[in-house]
């Protein structure tokens, strides 16, 4: 009713899941991510794509 999903704690645990989480879209399914956990990966992504923060054609046409 409150738009909420409810995480076992073994679940949580096993992802690391702590307070904040993000909820990334991949197609028809979805991953759940601890924030800073989500934020390092994105971090070493960019570092080893060599993108200097450009984002391809296709990327750019996506909002959020």
């Amino acid at each position: 009713g409150n738009g909420r999903i409810l995480l076992t704690p073994p679940l949580r645990q096993f992802a690391g899941l702590e307070k904040r989480s993000v909820l990334i879209g991949q197609g028809n399914k979805f991953e759940l991510w601890d924030e800073q956990s989500w934020n390092k990966k994105c971090e070493e992504w960019f570092d080893e794509g060599g993108l200097d923060d450009q984002l391809p054609a296709e990327l750019e046409s996506l909002s959020l």
